[in-house]
């Protein structure tokens, strides 16, 4: 007999059985931040984070994952429901790239209480910063399944916030948005996540095809890395572990300066898992006077590269030195278009430096749904102002710009990147 094989939806689920090598051969063009080997790493560093994932299978190794984490007080900003909202936390921290938030509006969030969002089910990949479905094999309905299993399912088991923070614009992910909204989520624009597609046939024909301002600005970062008394260079695999600690806290300085909440446990435990898993992470290092100043970690997966982690001590280096781009900017590209790759992912952060030296961008959406239909119509006037604030901060005047734009954001500067 013919007919469609049958997806069968499971929620509330632990992570598949699935190595590192099953990730490049069965998920192949997932992010790596999808994956069982991150998530893994993942959950053992942030033990509160309950795993709670919804998987679809069909026929043998046909697989879908939709990553999912259950938080049952509130955790750091990155993390927390209200933040969405407009809410700012005691403590001052602010969300990824942030923005101006209203002290008026994060008052009458804050007199909700916690009860109407905890615990909350964060959709999505904690600390790779995306909200998006792992898998390899596809129908026209099967994001909206997911989503009509997971949701209902979420509530019975008492979750009060279904909170999806970072979705990107990528193929497919519009469907995961619009079953949301027909849950009843309300969604807004969060920022951008930016990439450089390799079309050139190497590196210097790359160069060339930029325009000439954007060119001499590549070639400016070189030389005031160079002016700096900065070298670079590459280590990969376990050749990475003398190094992973000092990695971790030079990516927390960076972060702790632009806003974001991973501490160097998180960071040191997932490329630590990573190298085990014989995962291809490289990293970028660089030294001053003997001394290790700058790091920045990429992860190869088949014809991609992901730069993940960036870190610099700016006290050694300075605010301006140029070495963010040679580092992070820069020399992965030269290596991946050595290598025949297609695409550099560099994620989310520093998005004018990004621009300014030809990435192109991917709008990201943040969807918010609450248990309690009372006040949905309130959350969704709160989110809509936090990503109203969220495009002013990132100078985006449209949904989508077709071309990248200089933008300002707050508190950034050009030589600074944070959840990307």
């Amino acid at each position: 007999m013919g007919g469609s094989p049958r997806v069968v939806i499971s929620t509330g689920q632990t992570l598949p059985d699935m190595d590192w090598s099953g990730e490049l051969a069965g998920l192949t063009d997932s992010w790596p931040y999808l994956g069982p080997t991150w998530l893994r790493a993942t959950e053992k560093v942030l033990p509160d984070a309950q795993p709670w994932h919804t998987l679809a299978h069909r026929a043998r190794g046909e697989l879908a994952l939709l990553p999912g984490y259950v938080l049952t007080a509130p955790p750091v900003v990155d993390h927390e429901p209200r933040t969405y909202l407009g809410w700012r936390a005691p403590s001052g921290e602010e969300v990824c790239c942030g923005a101006e938030t209203d002290a008026a509006r994060s008052a009458e969030v804050d007199a909700l209480g916690t009860e109407p969002f905890f615990p909350t089910l964060l959709l999505g990949s904690p600390l790779g910063y995306r909200t998006e479905v792992a898998y390899n094999f596809w129908t026209p309905t099967l994001m909206g399944s997911l989503v009509e299993k997971l949701v209902p399912a979420a509530f019975e088991a008492g979750i009060r916030c279904i909170v999806a923070p970072w979705i990107p614009a990528r193929r497919g992910n519009d469907a995961l948005v619009d079953a949301l909204g027909a849950a009843g989520a309300a969604s807004t624009f969060w920022g951008f996540e930016d990439f450089m597609s390799l079309d050139a046939p190497d590196w210097e024909g790359h160069l060339a095809a930029l325009p000439l301002k954007k060119r001499q600005r590549i070639k400016g970062d070189v030389r005031r890395a160079e002016a700096a008394g900065v070298t670079i260079e590459r280590v990969d695999g376990t050749g990475i572990r003398p190094f992973v600690e000092r990695i971790a806290e030079l990516t927390c300085l960076n972060r702790e300066k632009n806003g974001a909440g991973e501490e160097p446990g998180h960071i040191a435990g997932i490329l630590s898992a990573l190298i085990d898993e014989g995962a291809d992470v490289r990293a970028y290092l660089g030294r001053k006077d003997g001394a290790l100043v700058a790091t920045c970690v990429t992860i190869r997966k088949n014809h991609r590269l992901f730069p993940k982690w960036a870190g610099f001590d700016y006290a050694a280096i300075g605010e301006r030195s140029g070495i963010y781009f040679a580092l992070v900017l820069d020399a992965p590209v030269r290596d991946a278009y050595a290598e025949g790759l297609r695409t550099v992912e560099f994620g989310a952060g520093a998005h004018q430096a990004k621009a300014l030296r030809g990435c192109t961008p991917r709008e990201v959406t943040t969807s918010l749904l609450l248990a309690d239909p009372a006040l949905r119509p309130r959350a969704s006037a709160w989110l809509d102002a936090f990503g109203n604030s969220r495009r002013v901060a990132f100078g985006a005047a449209s949904a989508a710009p077709a071309q990248p734009a200089p933008l300002t954001l707050l508190g950034g500067s050009g030589d600074s990147g944070c959840c990307g």
